[in-house]
């Protein structure tokens, strides 16, 4: 099986791909520091299972999970973030990620999941599949989560608004201008019928995002 490492640190992927070299039918054949490249090599070297972090800058984790799967539906992804919460896994999951697990159990779960994935299962990792529990038991989860209606791309600018961050910081981050992070952030508070970051806030607390 062949594998593509995407995530805009170079020693993380060194690190993933010691993890799995000698590993018996993977091979890592391919690396990416952001989504574009990720996907313009994806047309170049065609691989069978992708292993993505869903913050970088540009187009991000998320988004290029949705392109990915729309472009090659038999692409297997494995999304390995800093993020535990429900509401990323959940994302992740709908736009289609065959498995998520925390970098923070990388060391423990990452064979694991390859393996799971690469023979057609999903899988969860046990702190993530704990969030999705806790989170169907929730009495707001009972109704239609309205992160949902987000796009990848407004997910991720709700995210850091409601973590502080300026409309400008969001844009040097996500490399992108003022003007296309401002038409996210009101296309985002219209779907959520915010009028006010403190609104977002309320959201976000409520669904999780902030602990």
């Amino acid at each position: 099986m062949k594998i593509m490492l995407v995530d805009d640190h170079s020693l993380i992927r060194t690190g993933l791909r010691l993890l799995l070299k000698g590993e018996p039918g993977f091979e890592v054949t391919a690396e990416a520091g952001t989504a574009e490249e990720a996907l313009a090599k994806l047309d170049q070297q065609p691989v069978d299972l992708m292993i993505l972090d869903i913050s970088m800058p540009g187009m991000g984790g998320l988004e290029c999970i949705a392109e990915a799967r729309r472009r090659y539906p038999s692409l297997r992804i494995i999304v390995l973030s800093m993020h535990e919460d429900d509401s990323y896994i959940r994302k992740a999951m709908q736009l289609g990620a065959n498995g998520y697990i925390p970098k923070s159990s990388a060391d423990d779960e990452l064979l694991d999941a390859v393996r799971a994935v690469a023979a057609g299962r999903f899988y969860l990792s046990r702190n993530a599949e704990q969030s999705l529990f806790q989170a169907l038991f929730q009495t707001c989860d009972k109704q239609d989560n309205p992160l949902d209606r987000l796009s990848p791309r407004e997910f991720e600018v709700f995210t850091y608004l409601v973590h502080g961050y300026t409309i400008t910081e969001i844009g040097q981050k996500l490399h992108l201008s003022v003007k296309t992070i401002d038409t996210h952030k009101t296309k985002l508070m219209e779907k959520l019928g915010c009028m006010k970051r403190s609104e977002l806030v309320t959201i976000a607390l409520q669904y999780r995002i902030l602990q």
